[in-house]
């Protein structure tokens, strides 16, 4: 587990201006009159457009509103790095490179399929979209134009930077020398089992909230809807929604509410599902080959007092018998509530102090190798913890990290290159930012 230390990320201006959703139109296709933003060359961006990509930026970051104090800033970024891509555009466009048809359609597919489900549906993407004056067509165009020049941008870069640069291993050898132990740190490791007793929730919890869900299944047969009673008794987020999940594909879901769920058809609704979560009742909305629209509504059963009492007591009954002499591995493989590190005789693998759970950093910190710790409060429930092994933090040898560190050299020589273009282009390219979204930063 080697870490590269550093503050240099391995490209951060090339990937900014390949990732970015960007576009630009040109005035003339344009019908209102609207202020003109920035001139590259002979391409215009105009104010509106700065103004949807930033609407659009927020969608895909999941936020409804960004913050006054940092909205400058992004709308800063966002009018650089337009005037970047379209400096790599006009080069790519006076070298005449040509793009796939079909390579743009399938990213455009993709990026407004992953819109649809951040906002639910496409419906509901729809209205967010219409809410800002844009309609659904619009934001297609939008990512269209963006897709063509990041893949016209991407194509210069490989031509005029990727293709030029090689990085030897004396290179490498001369950096790690100079910089080894800055960049090649290894932290500190811990190879940690563990043996798990899960709360088991009582048949009387279970029994109440079946109880509960008869009761609701019972109200919509009697006529009452669906979204008033989810909003009334759902112990889900989507309560709120009237139970509202959106469309939902195959693979997302446990294995039970997914067989419920395209086992039913259009208007059903479902008898009470039992998950790990607790119990349902789905109604399905809409139906696609693939996916599905539905409601549903969640009784969550959850461990009482008593439950956690009797998983504390298991766990603990386990420690003894691997402190009486039995064989962790073998107490693990047959007793632990967790399959996956049970086959591994307990093993749930090695980490670091960031990645150790904090309670039990703070027990196998002070064990010795192969002791056996006290009964440990997780996520999932109560651990009997071993301590396997325990790696002291070091500087990585130069085999360990070879190929790491010439991928890294690889990404500051085209970082450096990607820069020096850009200039270049800049000062053969018409530039003019007129536009007041850009901070002095």
């Amino acid at each position: 587990m080697i870490e590269m230390i550093g503050k240099h990320s391995t490209l951060p201006a090339v990937a900014a201006v390949l990732a970015f959703g960007l576009f630009c139109s040109a005035a003339a296709e344009r019908q209102l009159v609207d202020g003109i933003a920035v001139v590259v060359g002979d391409q215009v961006i105009l104010e509106s457009e700065i103004n949807e990509e930033f609407y659009i930026y927020q969608m895909r970051m999941g936020s409804s509103r960004i913050p006054d104090s940092d909205a400058l800033n992004v709308r800063s970024g966002i009018v650089r790095e337009m005037v970047d891509e379209l400096l790599l555009v006009a080069k790519a466009k006076r070298d005449t490179l040509a793009l796939d048809p079909a390579a743009v359609d399938r990213e455009l597919e993709s990026r407004v399929s992953d819109l649809e489900e951040r906002q639910g549906s496409e419906e509901a993407l729809a209205a967010a979209l219409e809410s800002q004056g844009l309609t659904l067509e619009r934001l297609k165009s939008i990512y269209r134009d963006d897709i063509e020049r990041r893949l016209l941008a991407e194509m210069v870069v490989r031509s005029e930077i990727h293709s030029k640069i090689s990085v030897t291993w004396r290179e490498v050898e001369i950096y790690y020398e100079e910089h080894g132990a800055e960049i090649s740190q290894v932290p500190e490791t811990f190879t940690v089992a563990g043996i798990l007793s899960v709360p088991k929730i009582s048949e009387p919890v279970k029994l109440a909230a079946i109880e509960r869900m008869t009761e609701i299944r019972d109200r919509l047969e009697s006529g009452e809807t669906f979204e008033e009673l989810a909003r009334e008794n759902s112990d889900d987020a989507s309560a709120e929604r009237g139970g509202d999940l959106g469309f939902i594909g195959r693979g997302i879901t446990v294995p039970e509410f997914e067989e419920a769920l395209f086992a039913l058809e259009v208007g059903e609704v479902s008898g009470i599902v039992p998950t790990r979560f607790g119990f349902h009742i789905i109604e399905i909305v809409e139906k696609e080959e693939d996916r599905v629209h539905a409601r549903h509504i969640l009784a969550r059963i959850v461990p009482g007092p008593e439950d956690d009492e009797r998983a504390f007591a298991r766990a603990e009954s386990l420690r003894q018998l691997v402190v009486g002499g039995e064989d962790f591995e073998v107490v693990a493989e047959e007793y632990s509530d967790d399959p996956i590190s049970g086959e591994r005789g307990g093993e749930l693998g090695t980490f670091t102090r960031e990645d150790l759970n904090p309670a039990f950093l703070t027990v196998v910190e002070d064990l010795e190798i192969g002791a056996i710790s006290v009964v440990t409060r997780g996520e999932s429930g109560y651990y009997v913890l071993k301590l396997i092994a325990r790696e002291e933090p070091r500087v990585a040898e130069l085999d360990e990290v070879r190929e790491n560190l010439k991928e890294y050299l690889f990404s500051l020589k085209a970082e450096e290159a990607y820069r020096e273009l850009l200039d270049r282009l800049a000062e053969e390219t018409y530039v003019d930012i007129r536009t007041q979204m850009v901070s002095e930063q």
